[in-house]
């Protein structure tokens, strides 16, 4: 069963709740893609939060952390078919 990420934004920090209980925490939209993505959490699996009290996301946002996972996922894969 794949992985899935709940990500809403607490206080200038990405927080991200996974599906299997694990809970991710990081300041930056970059890093929090890379977080996911060795979580093993795929682009399509990541829903955007928000919450009473918190900050909303932008699209902006949304969309690069979803290309930076898809990144991250073909240069996995590219570099496990030149191994």
């Amino acid at each position: 069963m794949a992985i899935t990420a709940s990500v809403s934004l607490f206080k200038n920090e990405f927080v991200a709740e996974l599906s299997d209980g694990r809970h991710i925490e990081r300041h930056d939209w970059r890093e929090m893609a890379e977080a996911l993505f060795g979580a093993g959490v795929q682009a399509n699996a990541v829903e955007y939060v928000w919450r009473a009290g918190q900050r909303m996301i932008t699209a902006g946002q949304q969309v690069a952390m979803r290309s930076e996972i898809r990144r991250q996922a073909l240069r996995n894969e590219g570099q496990s078919i030149a191994a």
